[in-house]
């Protein structure tokens, strides 16, 4: 697996590439409870762009930050303007809210 370049921040944009591993989506989160969707949207943070797809599995640059949601295993980021939520220790795209 070829791992993405370390992410740079450009004026609140981090450049740098989605990857996923073989067989692409993988460990997809159950639906996140209706508190963890209110919490995402209800506190929106700078979208970060990056080339590739926002799918399940795809694994997020070092330099991306991602947010803490209270009393939940996942974090969050919005990701080409789509907020994911992101397993911490594998930087993971665990669910894409739509």
């Amino acid at each position: 697996m070829v791992r993405a370049p370390q992410g740079a921040a450009i004026d609140g944009t981090v450049t740098g590439a989605l990857v996923t591993g073989p067989g692409g989506a993988v460990g997809a989160a159950a639906e996140p409870p209706t508190t963890v969707r209110t919490y995402v949207t209800a506190h929106k943070t700078r979208p970060i762009y990056l080339d590739g797809e926002t799918v399940v599995g795809a694994a997020l640059p070092d330099g991306v930050d991602i947010r803490e949601i209270p009393d939940y295993q996942y974090r969050y980021v919005y990701l080409n303007g789509q907020p994911v939520l992101v397993e911490p220790g594998s930087r993971r795209i665990v669910y894409v809210l739509r």
